[in-house]
């Protein structure tokens, strides 16, 4: 000890040793301007240190995340590159990492706590160990260069001094290197996604794209797993697509359910929550990385696109997944109108051959929209605005939207002036509790046709539908559902105030009535209308009146003093009739 120290203090073997380490920094330095790949770079460097320590083994461990992996080695290792990797919590490696200082084993290094055994770089071999971190400019780390021999060994001061510099000079060398790789690498995904959405905006129907979206997704980031989920008209999260493919997509219907509401509490934001993501992959243990991004237009959220992968992937992987979702969504709205003007040719197609009892064309268009008019029965409605002769700008769209998620499957037409809808059937009681909201929320007027199978009961239930929306107008203030079966009877009245109506003596009794009441603020109408339902019972009409018997004998002299009618012997029904004719004409079409 006492001659190793005497060596030390002698300025010949100082200056050798001087001498010895510039020498490894300049070719370190050398090396390092060389070229910008960082691979080429570090194996030269470890085969550098290898020389110069004397050692049996180097190693250069890179950070990737939490991890650190085997970037270069010594020759007889190198097959191992890319291959090792472990957390910054295991080995003298992450220990160094850790505390951001060198650490040295001199002898008998399997026996200290913080080594940790590596079988493919057969560390049992080795009794002496180093490692030294290797920091950035800003302080973090990026990596450690671990030296083994085979003997126990002491690294003297100018071996520990060369390895410290050149940590400091690869880092540096590191830190372009990966700015590089990050550039070259964002260069090609960005090449990459400029080809992928030129596939995506060439597709023009929703199977394809999701088939191009998932596998495209795959491709890019690249990931283990991908998914596509589309909100459906009832506003349920459904699994539309998955890369690779899945028969278990139903499975996580009930954790979209939970991915729903948590994307709708914070729309624009993307859900990095492993444990959720992971399910609604269809996974059964949470991936390493996992993403979910909302697929929106605007403020609409259309649906969401999710990616899982047990390799962390890319820095920029959430620029490049947000990128296809907002890919995704240009592409849905686009499919989403060519399906529509596709489905609105063929549903004016059918509802003019249903007019025109073409019924031929009238079954092919049907199947076409997945109708099947003589398997099962349909209502038709027809809508109109409450109060406008026509539906303003862009109406007509949100209300067939809207009815075609009340009821899925609905066919739906529109010309400006009404929407016509062919509708599955269902109870009268369930439609009318389903789409009375929807047609006071729209401000129009519903009128239904009674179920009818085949083309021939479809095209009287068009009829059906139009006499309702026709009295509906007249009778519903605050807009509604007023179905065919609901008329009473308006059904039989809807012909003659079409027509005008007949020109008898009855017409011109009641319109008299009808004007004496509007000049004298009188009720002789209504009393009459009363009486007659009431079958001419004195008692009956004048309780419902909230008159007495007396004053209601007034009132009918009156009426037929004014009318000339014999209200004993006069055509009841037709009588009423008359009425609720005139009833109608004396309200008009909002």
């Amino acid at each position: 000890m006492a001659a190793g120290a005497a060596d030390r203090r002698d300025p010949r073997t100082e200056l050798e040793r001087l001498r010895l380490e510039n020498e490894a920094l300049s070719a370190v330095v050398e090396l390092v301007a060389s070229s910008p790949d960082l691979d080429h770079v570090l194996g030269r460097v470890v085969d550098l240190l290898t020389r110069v320590s004397q050692c049996h083994a180097c190693f250069v461990y890179l950070l990737a995340g939490d991890r650190l992996r085997l970037r270069a080695a010594s020759p007889v290792y190198a097959r191992q590159v890319g291959r090792i990797e472990f957390g910054v919590d295991e080995g003298l490696a992450g220990w160094a990492v850790r505390h951001r200082e060198a650490a040295f084993i001199r002898e008998r290094a399997m026996d200290d706590p913080r080594t940790n055994f590596i079988a493919e770089l057969e560390e049992d071999r080795f009794q002496s160990m180093a490692a030294v971190p290797v920091p950035s400019r800003a302080g973090d780390m990026l990596g450690v260069i671990v030296l083994h021999t085979a003997a126990p060994h002491e690294f003297d001061e100018g071996i520990l001094n060369v390895l410290s510099q050149t940590a400091s000079v690869i880092a540096g060398a590191i830190e372009n290197a990966k700015l590089y790789e990050e550039s070259q690498q964002r260069v090609a995904d960005l090449t990459r996604l400029s080809a992928l959405s030129q596939r995506i905006a060439a597709v023009t129907n929703r199977t394809d794209l999701y088939r191009v979206a998932t596998s495209g997704v795959r491709e890019l980031l690249p990931c283990d797993r991908a998914r596509l989920l589309e909100l459906d008209p009832r506003g349920h999260l459904v699994v539309v697509a998955s890369d690779p493919p899945q028969d278990d997509a139903a499975d996580a219907a009930g954790t979209a359910d939970v991915l729903l509401e948590m994307l709708q509490s914070s729309p624009s934001e993307a859900l990095r929550v492993r444990s959720v993501v992971g399910r609604a992959l269809g996974l059964a243990s949470p991936p390493k990385v996992a993403l979910a991004v909302p697929v929106a237009a605007g403020n609409e959220l259309l649906g969401v696109l999710m990616a899982g992968a047990d390799t962390p992937w890319r820095e920029h992987g959430d620029e490049l997944l947000r990128a296809i979702a907002h890919q995704v969504a240009v592409a849905l709205k686009k499919a989403e109108l060519i399906e529509s003007l596709s489905e609105e040719s063929i549903a004016r197609e059918l509802f003019g051959a249903l007019e025109e009892e073409r019924f031929e064309v009238a079954h092919a268009r049907a199947r076409r929209l997945g109708a099947d008019l003589e398997g099962r029965a349909h209502v038709v409605l027809e809508a109109r605005p409450l109060r406008a002769p026509a539906f303003a700008e862009g109406a007509e769209a949100r209300l067939e939207r809207a009815l075609r998620q009340a009821r899925p499957g609905t066919v739906c037409d529109a010309d400006g002036r009404r929407v016509r809808a062919l509708v599955p059937s269902a109870a009268a009681e369930s439609l009318t509790e389903v789409l009375d909201p929807v047609a006071r929320e729209y401000e129009v007027v519903l009128g239904g046709s009674t179920p009818r199978r085949g083309a021939d009961g479809t095209r009287q239930a068009l009829a059906e539908a139009a006499d309702a929306a026709f009295v509906a107008l007249r009778l519903l203030d605050e807009g509604g559902v007023l179905l065919y079966g609901d008329m009473g009877a308006y059904r039989y009245l809807v012909g003659p105030l079409r027509d005008g109506g007949p020109q008898d003596e009855l017409r011109q009794a009641v319109e008299r009535l009808a004007a004496y009441d509007r000049e004298r603020g009188t009720s002789l109408l209504v009393t009459l209308e009363r009486y007659l339902e009431n079958g001419r019972s004195l008692t009956t009409s004048a309780r419902g009146l909230n008159v007495h018997v007396n004053t209601l004998r007034q009132r009918l002299d009156r009426i037929e003093s004014l009318t000339a009618l014999d209200l004993a012997t006069e055509d009841l029904l037709a009588l009423q009739l008359a009425i609720k004719l005139a009833r109608l004409r004396a309200t008009p079409a909002r």
